[in-house]
């Protein structure tokens, strides 16, 4: 063993797929239709395949975490990404009007999983410990 291995982490621990687990659930929370999210949103298909590819990424890295770590590990970086991107634009007001406070709480809780997801997938992917 050299002392550069004890630097690189090649598995998901159980607290990323936690995190994974904690963001989709509080991403729905915000999800127009579908939490206590209440404003109308614009109905255009850009923003529709936004949303499902903040929701679909983290998903499909919680699947192929245990197999296949760097298909997870992009995935999960996409979906992060997309997921901070979303909550910015709400924030800004461009989405769907200024948000009320509760969908503010809850965007700034998707935007600091989403950011620590996407923090510890690139680390993953660099071959750096999350730590």
């Amino acid at each position: 063993m050299t002392a550069a291995s004890g630097f690189t982490r090649t598995r998901w621990t159980p607290f990323d797929r936690i995190l994974i687990v904690v963001l989709l659930a509080v991403f729905a929370l915000g999800y127009p239709g579908l939490g206590i999210e209440t404003r109308e949103a614009s109905n255009t298909p850009a923003l529709d395949i936004a949303y499902s590819l903040a929701f679909l990424a983290p998903l499909l890295a919680l699947g192929t975490s245990w197999r296949w770590p760097r298909i997870a590990a992009w995935s999960a970086l996409t979906g992060g990404s997309v997921s901070v991107a979303l909550v910015l634009l709400d924030l800004a007001g461009v989405l769907a009007g200024p948000p009320p406070v509760p969908m503010v709480v809850i965007d700034a809780v998707v935007a600091a999983l989403g950011a620590l997801l996407v923090l510890r997938s690139w680390r993953l992917i660099r071959g750096r410990s999350p730590r």
